[in-house]
């Protein structure tokens, strides 16, 4: 509604100045008088004070919306029995969502917690058994069957790992220390080698100089496995993959590179979802979670993923990781 002052005639008198209410484009002339004029003020006032409440609810509206983005699923929307119509609807259907998203969460969580608490027991008994069967083994065999024992450590810190992610994710405590990031990424190609080796795959590193990186050694170290698992498994007999190893300002980048199908330019926005697969994909063994576990592994290490396609065919999937010294961001 418009509130216009313009002149308005009455039959028979001059012209005096009075008010026009406009409404869906009409207008509703009423002459001067002090009554009148109160009570179109009173209806201003009632208007803005209208506005000023919507206003509100909006912002109360926004904030919730925003603290829910930023991570925290207990934000909802206060009083959303009161205000206009139209907002109430919003924030009881914006509280709604975020009632259901929490108890996904929280189920998603409880798997985790329950998946890894009943894969360390059989991890110990098969870890005792390696140690068994290495003493009764010598020269290359033991050194064979330590390398699986590291291996079966590394797997049960990693649930460790995934357990304190799940449980207590906002106080999970990181053991970021020094590492040697070249020394890390060859315990990780040697690991992966004789798999490469079996599909005909080759394995390289390029590295520039050596850089030392904070975080915490065995939450990479199964980053990169994922990524060295992706790319051995899709490159083709005979094929390379490359891990480049470079710097980047207050990061040190890794980047492994392979030469299989890659992916189309629209499926890199869906490539870390959960359970989500390319077309490429479909016919080799996996549940669509390896990437997306490494990104949440890659943020809690204050780290991120990085996709880039290859020409004339294959993908990068690297790693952003903070410097020694370098605090990482929302840390």
């Amino acid at each position: 509604m418009q509130l216009l002052l313009q002149p308005v005639r009455s039959a028979g008198a001059p012209a005096t100045d009075g008010v026009a209410l406009s409404a869906d484009g009409s207008l509703v002339e009423i002459g001067c008088g002090p009554a009148v004029v109160a009570l179109v003020l009173i209806a201003v006032a009632l208007a803005g004070l209208r506005s000023s409440r919507r206003r509100r609810h909006m912002r109360e509206l926004e904030r919730a919306v925003r603290q829910f983005g930023d991570g925290d699923l207990s934000s909802r929307v206060p009083g959303p029995s009161h205000g206009p119509a139209d907002i109430r609807r919003l924030a009881g259907a914006f509280n709604d969502m975020a009632d259901f998203v929490h108890v996904c969460v929280e189920n998603q969580a409880a798997f985790v917690v329950d998946a890894s608490h009943q894969l360390r027991n059989p991890l110990t008994v098969l870890n005792l058994r390696m140690e068994m069967l290495a003493l009764r083994l010598e020269g290359e065999g033991r050194e064979e069957a330590e390398l699986i024992r590291d291996e079966l450590n590394g797997l049960d810190v990693l649930l460790g790992r995934l357990l304190n992610i799940a449980s207590a994710r906002s106080a999970l405590t990181v053991d970021a220390g020094p590492v040697r990031v070249l020394d890390l990424v060859m315990n990780r190609v040697t690991a992966w080698r004789p798999q490469a080796e079996r599909r005909s795959v080759s394995l390289h590193v390029a590295a520039g100089p050596l850089a030392v990186i904070g975080v915490d050694a065995t939450l990479v170290g199964s980053i990169l496995d994922t990524l060295l698992d992706n790319a051995i498994k899709f490159s083709p007999e005979g094929g390379r993959v490359t891990v480049l190893l470079r710097e980047d300002g207050p990061t040190i980048g890794i980047d492994v590179v392979d030469e299989g199908p890659g992916i189309a330019p629209a499926d890199f926005e869906r490539i870390d979802d959960r359970f989500w697969r390319s077309s490429t994909a479909r016919d080799e063994p996996g549940a669509g979670l390896g990437l997306s576990i490494a990104r949440e592994l890659a943020t809690v290490i204050g780290g991120r993923l990085t996709f880039t396609a290859v020409e004339p065919h294959g993908l990068c999937v690297g790693v952003k990781l903070p410097r020694l010294g370098v605090r990482p961001p929302g840390r």
